[in-house]
């Protein structure tokens, strides 16, 4: 992606976004995890995550002109964010066309589950 960022506080916005939507995945669309345990525990770790960078947010961006190394990094999360709000974006396709009575059922979605490898 192009190093130009200057987004004030867009990323701050597109975290809460991105939050948003990971909250909804791991509480309402839990199921089309189907179990996976591993795909739950890397949702939950990019959820944590997220929350740590939410505060120093403000502060990067504005330090983005001053140090490049901060730059970089806005750039990195940027590309990360845009990354994890496509898959977000898959899972809650495939949840949505899922959302028939007996396909989600005790928590596990009977076929057609998403898998996620680490």
């Amino acid at each position: 992606m192009a190093a130009k960022l200057y987004g004030g506080a867009y990323l701050s916005s597109f975290v809460n976004a991105v939050l948003d939507n990971l909250s909804l995945i791991l509480e309402d669309d839990y199921c089309i995890l189907n179990g996976n345990h591993s795909a739950i525990e890397l949702l939950e770790r990019l959820q944590n995550c997220l929350y740590d960078v939410a505060p120093v947010l403000d502060d990067a961006e504005l330090k983005q002109f001053t140090d490049k190394r901060v730059k970089k990094w806005l750039v990195d999360l940027q590309d990360a964010l845009y990354f994890a709000d496509d898959l977000l974006d898959e899972l809650s396709t495939k949840a949505a066309t899922q959302r028939d009575p007996g396909e989600c059922q005790g928590g596990h979605v009977m076929e057609n589950s998403i898998h996620i490898s680490p």
